[in-house]
This record gives structure tokens, sequence and C-alpha cells, in this order.
């Protein structure tokens, strides 16, 4: 008795202290996202994020104004329980409907097309369809950035069944994946709450998420390895909510193509490791072991099957690519653009100092780090302005970089495409998602905050979108900052939010139910 009293201990432990984090976090974000607003410049300008303070009054009413709609229609689609599983089925079908043509629209209205690091993996994908592996080759793209093998793998096979030109397909192919998104984020809410009104929400909050639609047209890994992510999350919560083995399979698999195409969804293998280990030892279930070591060797695995199959392809080696501390280091200067954004620092270092020899580099860019560290710990005010700036630059732009990133053509626009990016549309769009962002961070914390004086009691499991979240955080604290980096964790944070709602209409709902017998009493 008393050792399975400790073992609860452990768990309840771990989730206090996943609570508190989060609390600390999302108060900080609800704080600086209402005061403070990143922006980028219409159009093309260099991607600077700008900073203004808000007039946080039109902000604080238009998140208002988002949660009232949200709870209104929620309230009305579920208030007949006889009828409220109907009207969710269509309100998801009607989403996923929205989501899939809005895409397709976008792809029609924007005319984006790849430019940067979507235009060298979607090249290479070309060229490999073609038997050309020459940027495998020494200081060529793939041979310093050997994590894009996986993205222009998946790019090669979409390319190779819609033809080599068609990098629409790719496009489309990512609207499909917002969809599935979609989708197993509603999964998610009906696994975390049992109130049909955090079903409803997480809908409508997914239906006015534009930088979803938005970043449809880029040519990369954002949107894929996101739905894979969340496919993940979702799977996982059915093995271990209902038991389903299906579950655990479905997750390994979604999560090593996941890590393949972008590396930062290792993340979220990292979240459901810590899940899987503090409920094995607190249930001393050793299913739950093997889980874990499964996951941990197929992501692991994955990048490495990859590359030793292109290896044989090509007769090139792979090569190791920039050491990962350089990105550190440049997350931890200033720069052109802001505190830890690009700076071309891995770069110099690399190519031009170190002539790509990965060694020397890395030590180079270990003595950067502790350079900076120095500098930090010797001056903690400028250490706090530089990581506040660091961290407002990505999580308090509420495009996180969606209108800049695809605003590249080589088609001439329509002058209702063009205003879409710089005319009033734009603007309102971007006020609007302001407002709406607000709204997710401060629903979070009002759970997170609700759930702690309420002393709610739930399993650990419940906490896994929480701990990716803070995960992400702290990750892109480290390394090198970008507001679309952070995105991925902004649309984690959304069936917990949809709970929140969820919760704060019981709230509303008991408070109106007092009143009122108060009244007739």
């Amino acid at each position: 008795m008393r050792k399975e009293f400790q073992m609860q201990r452990l768990e309840g432990m771990a989730a206090g202290m996943v609570h508190v984090l989060g609390i600390i976090i999302f108060a900080l974000l609800c704080v600086t996202s209402l005061i403070f607003t990143r922006f980028f410049p219409a159009g093309c300008d260099p991607e600077i994020p700008y900073n203004q303070i808000d007039f946080f009054l039109v902000t604080l009413l238009g998140a208002v104004i988002l949660a009232v709609l949200a709870l209104w229609l929620g309230c009305f689609l579920t208030r007949k329980e006889e009828k409220a599983e109907r009207n969710l089925r269509l309100l998801l079908s009607v989403v996923l409907l929205w989501i899939l043509a809005a895409g397709i629209l976008w792809i029609w209205w924007s005319k984006s097309t790849p430019v940067s690091d979507q235009y060298m993996t979607y090249t290479s994908a070309q060229r490999f369809l073609e038997g050309n592996y020459g940027r495998l080759e020494y200081g060529k793209y793939l041979y310093y950035y050997p994590f894009q093998l996986g993205l222009t793998a998946w790019e090669s096979v979409v390319l190779g069944i819609f033809g080599a030109e068609n990098y629409q397909a790719l496009q489309v192919v990512n609207v499909l994946c917002s969809v599935l998104c979609v989708y197993a984020g509603y999964r998610i809410t009906r696994l975390l709450s049992e109130k049909r009104q955090a079903a409803a929400a997480y809908l409508l909050f997914m239906a006015c998420c534009f930088p979803l639609i938005i970043y449809n047209v880029y040519v990369y890994n954002d949107i894929p390895s996101l739905a894979l992510c969340m496919t993940a999350l979702w799977q996982f919560l059915r093995y271990m909510r209902r038991k389903k083995v299906s579950g655990a399979v479905l997750m390994v698999l979604s999560l090593s193509v996941a890590v393949v195409l972008r590396n930062n969804s290792l993340i979220v293998m990292i979240a459901v490791l810590c899940v899987l280990a503090v409920k094995g030892t607190a249930c001393r279930r050793w299913q739950y072991f093997c889980c874990a070591a499964v996951l941990l060797v197929c992501c692991l695995g994955s990048g490495t099957v990859l590359k030793q199959y292109y290896e044989r392809k090509s007769g090139i080696p792979v090569n190791d690519g920039m050491p990962s501390i350089l990105w550190i280091a440049m997350g931890m200067q200033e720069g052109d653009k802001e505190a830890g954004w690009y700076n071309g620092y891995s770069i110099y270092v690399y190519q031009d100092m170190c002539s790509y020899n990965s060694r020397t580099a890395g030590d180079l860019g270990l003595a950067e780090v502790k350079n900076r560290a120095k500098e930090f710990l010797g001056d903690p005010a400028y250490a706090l302005d530089f990581y506040f700036r660091k961290f407002t630059s990505q999580w308090t732009e509420p495009t996180y970089g969606c209108f800049i990133m695809t605003y590249a053509t080589d088609n001439e626009r329509s002058a209702f495409g063009e205003s879409l990016y710089t005319g009033l549309p734009n603007r309102i769009l971007q006020k609007m998602m302001d407002s709406y962002q607000l709204l997710i961070y401060s629903l979070v914390l009002f759970l997170l905050i609700y759930t702690k004086r309420k002393k709610k009691k739930v399993d650990l499991e419940w906490y896994v979108l929480l701990i990716a979240v803070i995960g992400g955080v702290l990750f892109h604290e480290l390394w090198e900052a970008k507001s679309r980096y952070v995105f991925p964790y902004f649309i984690m944070m959304i069936p917990l939010a949809a709970e929140g709602l969820g919760l704060l209409s019981g709230c509303l709902g008991k408070r109106r139910t007092k009143d009122e017998a108060s009244e007739s009493g």
C-alpha cells in the first residue's frame, strides 16, 4: 500500500511541476501579447519583427468578442442533448470543408512560389527524380544541411506522382495535411474533455486560424510535420485513455515520419516519452516502457535508415552537416533582425572559417556559447532584455510570419490576392489574429488556474500537449529564433484553450443558475 501511494505521489508531483511551469509561461504570454504586438511590414521587406505597444483595450475587446461568439455558438449547437452529437458532426464537416476550400482558394489567390530553402529542397527533389544527387557532394546544399534529406525525399515522392515541375501539388498536399491536423486536434479535444462545448469551441477556433490556411502555400515541412505530430498525439491519447494498441503503433509511425521531415518534432517525442516514463513507473506497467523504447528507437533510427538508403542509391556519403551548437550560438547573438534571429553566423563559421570541418566549427560554436553566457552572467539586466526581446519577437507576432514567408511569387497576382498581403484585408486579418492569439493564451491560462484552484485530479497524459508546448517555448529560447518556428506549438494550445472555454461556460452557467435561484427565493 505504501509503495502504491509513493508511485501515485510521483505522478502527482510530475503533474504539479508541469502545471506550475505552465501557469508561469502562459501568464507571461498573456501579459506580453496584451501589451505588445510584433509585426512585419507589408510586402517583401526584410524579415525584421518590429515592435509596437498595443492599444490593449482594442485587443482585449476583440478577444472578448471572439470568446462571446464562440460561447454563444457552442451553447447553441450543444444545448439540446439529443441533437448535440449530430450538430458536432455537422460542424466538424463544415470546418473541414472550409479548411479544404480555403486552402485551395489561397493557392489560387496567393500564387506563392518557393524561394530560399523552399526552392533548394524543391529543386533537390527534382534532381533526385533525375538520378542527380550532386547536392549531397562537398560544399553543396544537402552537404551542410543533411537534415533536409527527409523533406527532399518526401517532395520527390509527391513530385514523382504529380509531375516534377508541379510545386502546386506540394501545396495541395499541404492543404490535405491541414485537414488532417484539424481533425486530429478535434479527436484530441474529445479525448481530453467530456464537454461537448469544448469540442465545438475547438472547431470554431480552428476555422478562424488563418495562419494555418496561409501556410498551405509554403512548400516546406511545416504543415506535414505538424499534421503528423497532431496525429501522433491523438493516437497516444487513444492508447493511454482507451488502451488501444493500434494507437501506440500509429503514434510511433507518425512521429517517426514527423522527425524525418522536421527535427523539431523530437520535442513532441520527448513529451510523449516523459509521460510514458512517469506513468510506467507510477503504474508499474512494463508495456509503457516497451512503447517508449520502440518510439525512441524508431524516431532516432528513421533518419539513419533514410541516410543509408541514399548513400547506397547515390554512392555519396551523407555528411554530418553543421553542428547544432552553431544554431544555439546564433540564438545567443544580436543581429540586424532581432535578438537570437538568423544573422548568417552558422554559415560564416561552418563554410568560411572552417571549410566545412564539423569538429572545428563545433569547437568554435561552443566557445561562442561560453563567451555569450559569460557576458549574460556579467550583465543580468542585458540578459533579461535580450531574452525578453527574443521571447516576444516569436510569441507576440500574431501571424507567425505567414504573410511575409509566403509573399514571393513569379506570377502576376490579382488585385484581391495582393490586397490579402498588403491591403485592408491584410490589416483586418492581422488585428483579428492579435485578439485571437490573446484569447487562446488567456483560455489556456484560465484552464490551468481553474484546475489548480479546484484541485481537479487529471491523469498525467492530459498534460502531454502542455509538456510539448513548454518544450517548444524553452527550446526556442535557446535555438535560433523565428516566429514561424513556434506556430506548431500554438496549434497544440488550441485543444487546451477549447477545454478552457468549456470550463468557463460551465462556470458562467452555474453562476447564472445561482442568480436565478436567489431571485426566485
